[in-house]
């Protein structure tokens, strides 16, 4: 490229000039020629002075941007390494909590209790949520039948089991149904799993003895009757009544108390510990806050009909 050329020869001949100048001026001393020729060069020297210093930068600068870029890289890895550290730091803080709530209560509600302490390790190849895995069996005393519930409530039952295995089938799973009872008044009825309600993971309310005193927000436990779940344990909490065109229910809606996509260690109630007698009402529940009474304080179930 001529143009180029012609730049590049211009600034070897101002650079030769300015070389040649400069040891004139070594020649002849400090005189008044020197210093009118320092007053006609230091012009020029300025200039290829704000020329060269930002070549000179640019080129120090292409040197130095691989270090720059081991450097950034470097401390990539350390903002990567303090995050996993700072995630397992987490995980194992949340770990801690989840076994203290539950050495409390098999410490304290379920001291009358034999229980093992479980992990989930899997869920049913669905997105439901209706039934897990743990990671002990009959080896660690588990077996059929056998309740699986956490400090928040109930999970359902052990459904199957090996040697260092267990199935569970949890509450809202279609094959499981449960002994209830309002904890605000009293009336039982059953807690089964709905296979269109479970894809929400929630479960149905149905055959209650006194189905006009129900309300949204009363808060299920187990009755109790029949003897597979211990009374008392907590279930969940109406979230929605549906009801025929009478004002009868047909069924309530049920959202758990557990969040059956956030198990990761249950308690296993295997049996009765000997010496120990059942106790009528073990579990303080909370009670649904009741906004719907009349003028004479009787409750209205708030129900919706379809």
């Amino acid at each position: 490229m001529p143009f180029l050329r012609n730049k590049i020869v211009k600034i070897i001949t101002i650079v030769i000039v300015t070389c040649a100048v400069l040891s004139g001026m070594a020649y002849f001393g400090s005189n008044p020629v020197q210093r009118a020729l320092y007053t006609v060069i230091s012009p020029v020297f300025n200039g290829i002075y704000s020329v060269v210093t930002p070549v000179r930068q640019f080129v120090t600068n292409i040197k130095e941007a691989g270090n720059y870029e081991k450097e950034i890289k470097s401390l990539k890895e350390q903002v990567n390494a303090l995050s996993i550290e700072n995630k397992s730091r987490e995980d194992y803080i949340n770990e801690n909590k989840r076994l203290k709530e539950l050495l409390d209560l098999k410490d304290t509600t379920m001291a009358a209790y034999d229980t093992v302490t479980a992990r989930v390790v899997s869920y049913e190849p669905n997105s439901w949520y209706d039934t897990v895995m743990l990671d002990k069996g009959e080896k660690g005393g588990i077996s059929v039948d056998d309740i699986v519930i956490t400090s928040l409530g109930v999970v359902g039952r052990v459904t199957d089991c090996g040697s260092n295995w267990s199935k569970v089938s949890t509450i809202i799973n279609a094959s499981n149904s449960v002994g209830i009872k309002l904890s605000r008044t009293g009336d039982v009825g059953v807690l089964s799993g709905d296979a269109s309600l479970a894809q929400d993971k929630n479960a149905k309310l149905e055959y209650l003895s006194n189905d006009k005193n129900l309300i949204k927000g009363d808060i299920l436990v187990t009755s109790g009757l029949g003897g597979v779940y211990p009374a008392n344990l907590t279930i969940g909490k109406i979230i929605n009544i549906r009801s025929d065109s009478a004002g009868n229910l047909d069924y309530g809606v049920v959202e758990p108390s557990v969040d059956f996509s956030s198990l990761y260690e249950v308690l296993v109630i295997t049996g009765m510990k000997e010496g120990y007698v059942p106790v009528d009402d073990p579990i303080e529940v909370p009670v649904a806050e009741n906004t719907n009474n009349d003028a004479n304080g009787e409750v209205i179930g708030e129900q919706i009909t379809e």
